[in-house]
């Protein structure tokens, strides 16, 4: 009888999708999925935090669904003063400070490291501006590197870690797996991405611009992935990639998290049905 896959799950960057990602890993778990590595960017980097840190589902659940998560990234900005003053202080400013999510974090997960999780260990994406490369944290302060790899550019200043600049792992990592394609330790990558359906399109300079900017990230993100799809292949690793689509959530319409969890669980369930269940 051959033994389980050692699996390894990246969850992708996707704003304020950290909710669909937490019903993902909520129900791969309670269907007996146990992997021995998560890794996350941006929004991915909280749900894979959480569920390393050894949440339970229904704590992990509580803490997304919650409005103190997001309104943590703007509770401790200085209105007007930063973003009138401090824009001036910094070459790569952001209009709000997310310094409080780092203590709303550590009020979840406690004063940890990163190192000291290792069932599963973790891996957090982050961009560092300072020396134009991806940062793929395995050490260092927990609470920290699940803020700054949310840090999406010019809506939040950078945060440092590890004395750099750092700013979302999204940029150029959605879905970070690189340092596991030569991980003699994994078999299988699941990799879950969240993607929002076509809307209609806008009629302003200001909403074109916006969509515009969406659209040639998530080309990136799609030739990526690609790509990384590729190399995993090539270095004997099976890759799956299960895909959850529903509307973007915003502090306008908080009750997409909710709905957003439970489209992430049947997206687990879909996965699981057709392809891990013959697995394990």
């Amino acid at each position: 009888m051959k033994n389980p896959p050692r699996i390894a799950i990246s969850l992708g960057a996707s704003f304020m999708g950290y909710a669909t990602h937490a019903g993902f890993m909520a129900r791969l778990h309670a269907l007996g999925v146990r992997p021995v590595a998560v890794a996350g960017s941006s929004a991915g980097a909280i749900t894979a935090g959480l569920y390393a840190a050894g949440l339970e589902t229904d704590a992990i659940r509580q803490a997304v669904l919650s409005p103190r998560l997001y309104l943590s990234f703007a509770s401790r900005t200085k209105w007007v003063w930063h973003q009138f003053v401090e824009v001036f202080r910094h070459l790569h400013p952001g209009f709000l400070n997310p310094i409080g999510a780092i203590g709303h974090f550590e009020s979840l997960v406690g004063r940890r490291g990163i190192e000291s999780l290792t069932q599963p260990r973790l891996m957090i994406a982050m961009s560092d501006l300072s020396r134009h490369e991806t940062l793929f944290a395995t050490q260092g302060p927990l609470a920290r590197a699940m803020a700054a790899s949310c840090c999406v550019p010019m809506l939040f200043s950078p945060l440092e870690f590890d004395g750099r600049h750092c700013t979302d792992g999204g940029v150029a990592h959605e879905l970070p797996v690189d340092p596991w394609l030569a991980d003699a330790g994994i078999d299988h990558l699941i990799l879950h991405r969240i993607t929002q359906p076509a809307g209609k399109p806008p009629l302003l300079l200001p909403g074109k611009l916006a969509a515009t900017i969406a659209a040639s990230h998530e080309f990136m993100g799609r030739q990526i992935l690609a790509d990384r799809m590729t190399l995993a292949r090539l270095h004997g690793k099976k890759i799956s990639v299960a895909t959850t689509t529903h509307p973007r959530p915003s502090p306008l319409f908080p009750g997409r998290l909710k709905s957003g969890y439970a489209l992430g669980e049947a997206t687990a369930q879909q996965l699981f049905d057709e392809e891990l269940a013959a697995l394990l």
